[in-house]
C-alpha cells in the first residue's frame, strides 16, 4: 500500500507538470536555437504512443528508461526559462509509458535548478553552458535504474547604444550587418583595449572597450562571445565627441563571467560603413576563477591626495576631502594638505603616510573610521617636531611600522608615533630605504646600498631615499619582538645591468600574500621620471618588474607585465593580498597607452595603474607574469600611482554577490525573490 500511495502522489505531480507550458523563451523558435535536435518545437505533453499510466503493474516488463526530451538547447536573454522533462520507460511487450516516479538532478547549479521530485528544469536566464539531466529510478527489488540526457543553455544579450542614451530600434541597427562582413583591412577598426592574451579577475567590472577607425554615420558591432554566452553592443558613431568605445553592461557581463569559466572570451568589432561592413580582427582573453574582493588606495598626484577604488565595482572615492593642513606658511597652498607615500596595513585597517612635503611630517590613519571630516581625524597629530618618515611597512598584527627617513630604518608605534627601541641586534642604518615586512612577520626586505647621484645636471646631486641610480635588494630576520638578525644580500642591481631596461637600481621589494616570493623594480633609476628643471621636459626611464624567491636566486624577469618583449614600463610594484584562480595579483603603475586617445590616454604619457596575473606555481626560467589589464575606475585625467590593495571578506551564505568566486562557498545565484546570493551546492 505505501508503494501505491508513492505512485499515485507522483503521478498526480508529473500529471502536472506534463500540462505546464514550457515558456515562450522556450517555444518561441525563429531560428530553430530553442528547439528539438530535428528542428521541430518543443511540445507541452509526452509522444503520442505514450498511454495512460497503469500504475497497477508500472515495473513489469520493464526494460529499460530514458529522459525525454533529449539533447535540448534553451536560449535565454536575462528572464528564467522553465524545461520539464519526463522519464518515459520501454516495456518487453514494445510499448512505452511515462514513469512517474525517480530523483532528478542536474549536474551543475550555476545555469539553474531542477525539481527533484517531477523533473521540471528552471534555467535562471543568467549564464550560458552545459549540464546533465540525470534521474535515478529505484525498483521493487531494491535495484535502480538510471538515464541522463545532455541540456545546453545559450546566453543572449544585445544593448543598443545611442549617444542620447535612449534606445535604438533594433532594426535600424542590425540591418546594416546583413551578410558575412568582409575582410577589409583598409575599412578595419584596430582595436586598442583590452588587449589579447590579458588574465582579469572574475569579479571585474566590465571593462570599456575602445578602439579607432571611422567615421560619422558608422554603426559598431562590439561582440564578446563563449561557446555558449554572447554580448553584442551596437553603437553609432554621432560625429564629434565620440569616443570610439563601448563599456560592456553589467548583465552581459556577468553572463560572461559565470558562464564556461575555463573557455576565454573572444572580442571582435565590427563596422558598418557607407560601403559595406568591414570585418574586425578577434582577439581573445580571459577570466581567471577568482575574486578581489579588496579596495585600492592609490595617490593621485595632480591633486596629491589618496583615492580608494572599490576593485569590484570600479567606485571611486575621495574618502579624505580635507586631511590635516600644514602649518600657515610651511609650504605652497596647492601643499598644505597633501598626503603622499602611503603603506597600508596587510589587514587594511591602517594607513600610514607622509604629509605636506617630501620628508615631511608623518601620521597613521585609521581606515575604519570616517575620515571625510575637515580635518581628517588622524591616531597622532602630524607636527614637523614629531613622527617622519617616506617609506613604511606594517608587521603582521598591525602594532609595529618600520620606517625610513632618510638612509637608515627605523621601528615606531603606529598609535602614537613614538619611535621604539631595538630589544636585540639593530637595524640597517646606512643608505637603507623601503622596507617590506613578509606577511608571516619573520623577514623584512629592503633596498641597500643606494647611491647616486642623480642622473640629471641639478643642483640636487645627492642620492635620497626616493630617487637613486643603484642599488640592491637585501634581507634580515625578525629574530623577537622588536628584534631583528643580521642583513644580507639577495641581489645586486648590477648584476642585471644586461637586461632591457638596463644598469643598476633595484627599488620596492612586495611579498606575495604566501610569503613564497617577492617582486621589485629594476631600471636606470629608481623614479619612472623626473623633471631636469624647471620649465624642462620630464627625463623618462624604463622599468621592468622581477619575481625572486626569498633566497635571492635567479630572479626572473616579468616580460609580459614590464611591457612586452624589449619595452620595460612598469614601476613600484605590490602584490595583492589575494592568491586567487591560480594566481598572485600583482599591482603597478606604468606609462603605457590604456585604449584610445579618445577614451583612454593614449599618446599622453600618463601614469595609470595595472594589474598583471602572475602563476601561483612559477615555472623556474618561464615569465609568470600575464598581460596586464587597466585597473577600472581610475581618472584617465589624472597621473595615479603607488597602489596598495587592502582586503575585504569573502561573502557568506544569503550574503549579496555579482559571480560565485566571491562566496566563501557554493555558487552565487538568485534566491526566491529574484536577488543574486551566495548559495550551497545543494540548492
Amino acid at each position: 500500500m505505501r508503494l501505491q500511495r508513492l505512485i499515485a502522489l507522483a503521478v498526480s505531480l508529473v500529471s502536472a507538470a506534463l500540462g505546464c507550458d514550457a515558456g515562450p523563451s522556450v517555444r518561441d523558435c525563429p531560428t530553430g536555437t530553442s528547439c528539438r535536435p530535428d528542428g521541430g518545437p518543443i511540445t507541452d505533453r509526452p509522444p503520442q504512443d505514450v498511454p495512460p499510466i497503469d500504475v497497477g503493474d508500472l515495473f513489469t516488463g520493464l526494460l529499460s528508461v530514458e529522459v525525454q526530451p533529449a539533447n535540448m538547447t534553451l536560449t535565454v536573454r536575462g528572464q528564467p526559462v522553465n524545461l520539464d522533462f519526463t522519464l518515459v520507460g520501454r516495456y518487453s511487450n514494445g510499448t512505452t509509458r511515462v514513469i512517474p516516479l525517480g530523483a532528478w538532478r542536474s549536474t551543475t547549479t550555476d545555469l539553474g535548478d531542477i525539481n527533484a521530485a517531477n523533473g521540471r528544469f528552471t534555467a535562471n536566464g543568467l549564464v550560458g553552458g552545459t549540464t546533465r539531466i540525470e534521474v535515478t529510478l529505484p525498483r521493487e527489488d531494491a535495484s535502480t535504474l538510471q538515464a541522463a540526457t545532455n541540456l545546453t543553455v545559450q546566453f543572449e544579450r544585445e544593448v543598443y547604444a545611442t549617444p542620447d542614451g535612449g534606445v535604438t530600434p533594433p532594426s535600424s541597427v542590425t540591418g546594416r550587418f546583413t551578410g558575412a562582413p568582409a575582410n577589409d583591412p583598409a575599412q578595419r577598426v584596430t582595436l586598442r583595449y583590452p588587449p589579447a592574451s590579458t588574465v582579469m579577475p572574475q569579479n571585474v567590472a566590465p571593462p570599456d572597450v575602445q578602439w579607432e577607425g571611422g567615421t560619422q554615420g558608422d554603426v559598431y558591432r562590439v561582440t564578446l562571445s563563449k561557446p555558449h554566452a554572447q554580448v553584442r553592443g551596437y553603437v553609432t558613431h554621432a560625429g564629434a565627441g565620440f569616443r570610439y568605445d563601448w563599456v560592456v553592461d553589467t548583465a552581459g557581463w556577468r553572463a560572461l563571467a559565470e558562464s564556461e569559466t575555463a573557455s576565454p572570451i573572444r572580442l571582435v568589432v565590427d563596422r558598418a560603413h557607407s560601403g559595406g561592413v568591414a570585418a574586425g580582427s578577434p582577439v581573445e582573453f580571459r577570466l581567471a576563477r577568482g575574486s578581489l574582493a579588496g579596495v585600492i588606495y592609490y595617490w593621485d598626484l595632480r591633486n596629491g591626495k589618496i583615492l580608494r577604488i572599490v576593485d569590484d565595482s570600479a567606485r571611486r572615492e575621495d574618502f579624505m576631502p580635507t586631511p590635516p593642513r600644514a602649518p600657515s606658511g610651511r609650504v605652497p597652498a596647492s601643499e598644505e594638505r597633501c598626503v603622499a607615500c602611503h603603506a597600508v596595513s596587510r589587514d587594511g585597517r591602517f594607513m600610514a603616510a607622509e604629509m605636506w612635503e617630501g620628508q615631511g611630517p608623518s601620521t597613521v590613519f585609521d581606515l575604519t573610521r570616517d575620515l571625510s571630516g575637515n580635518p581628517a581625524p588622524t591616531r597622532f597629530a602630524p607636527t614637523y617636531e614629531g613622527a617622519r618618515w617616506v617609506y613604511a611597512t606594517w608587521n603582521p598584527d598591525s602594532t609595529r611600522l618600520l620606517v625610513n627617513l632618510l638612509g637608515g630604518l627605523e621601528l615606531r608605534d603606529p598609535s602614537t608615533g613614538a619611535m621604539l627601541p631595538v630589544r636585540g641586534g639593530s637595524l640597517p642604518t646606512g643608505n637603507s630605504v623601503q622596507p617590506a615586512w613578509s606577511p608571516d612577520g619573520r623577514t623584512v626586505a629592503y633596498v641597500s646600498d643606494y647611491a647616486g647621484p642623480r642622473p640629471v645636471t641639478t643642483m640636487e646631486t645627492d642620492p635620497g631615499p626616493t630617487a637613486f641610480a643603484a642599488s640592491n635588494l637585501s634581507s634580515f630576520p625578525v629574530t623577537g619582538t622588536d628584534a631583528f638578525g643580521a642583513s644580507r644580500m639577495l641581489v645586486r642591481g648590477a648584476a642585471l645591468a644586461g637586461q632591457p631596461e638596463g644598469v643598476n637600481a633595484i627599488a620596492y621589494p612586495s611579498w606575495t600574500p604566501d610569503g613564497r616570493w617577492m617582486s621589485f623594480q629594476h631600471g636606470p633609476f629608481s623614479e619612472s621620471d623626473i623633471e631636469p628643471a624647471p620649465g624642462q621636459a620630464r627625463r623618462r626611464f624604463a622599468g621592468a618588474v622581477y619575481l625572486v624567491g626569498p633566497d635571492g636566486a635567479n630572479p626572473t624577469r616579468m616580460t609580459l607585465a614590464s611591457g612586452g618583449g624589449a619595452e620595460a614600463d612598469s614601476f613600484f610594484p605590490n602584490f595583492s593580498p589575494f592568491n586567487q584562480g591560480g594566481y598572485y595579483w600583482l599591482l603597478f603603475f606604468s606609462r603605457r597607452d590604456y585604449g584610445n586617445a579618445q577614451a583612454g590616454t593614449r599618446g599622453t604619457g600618463r601614469r595609470q595603474l595595472w594589474v598583471s596575473a602572475v602563476s601561483n606555481n612559477p615555472t623556474p626560467g618561464t615569465d609568470p607574469s600575464s598581460v596586464p589589464y587597466w585597473l577600472p575606475g581610475q581618472d584617465v585625467r589624472n597621473d595615479n600611482v603607488s597602489g596598495f590593495w587592502a582586503p575585504q571578506p569573502c561573502v557568506t551564505r544569503g550574503g549579496a554577490c555579482q559571480v560565485s568566486s566571491e562566496c566563501c562557498a557554493g555558487t552565487c545565484g538568485p534566491n526566491p525573490q529574484g536577488q543574486l546570493v551566495c548559495r550551497s551546492e545543494e540548492h
